[in-house]
């Protein structure tokens, strides 16, 4: 009698353990296909011609200050060297050019 007793116990164990395991997988699986659902795509936004234009004659990153002013002449206004590294920032009429010690590191366009 005592033996059926443990064989009942151990069909119970095993069966609650295999309700659980199924229950989880079957939670996980839900849990997975719901993350799938609201996973973000990328946008493209396809650029204008003048944006491009722009990008093709700007300044680039890495240039140094005398070949930004040998291409582009001389700055409308140069703004006092801040921080360290020293950032200095180079205004013309259409953009701005901000250099790291003597290179430049972005180029800013004004709103028209």
């Amino acid at each position: 009698m005592v033996s059926i007793m443990k064989l009942f116990t151990q069909i119970a164990y095993i069966s609650i353990s295999f309700a659980l395991s199924f229950a989880t997988a079957h939670s996980f699986a839900e849990m997975t296909n719901n993350e799938e659902q609201t996973e973000v795509s990328e946008v493209l936004i396809p650029l204008s011609q003048d944006t491009i234009k722009q990008q093709a004659t700007d300044p680039k990153r890495g240039m140094s200050m005398k070949a930004v002013e040998a291409k582009y002449g001389k700055a409308i206004k140069i703004h006092p060297t801040k921080g360290k590294p020293p950032i200095t920032r180079w205004d013309y009429a259409e953009f701005s050019v901000y250099f790291e010690s003597n290179f430049v590191i972005h180029t800013v366009h004004h709103n028209p």
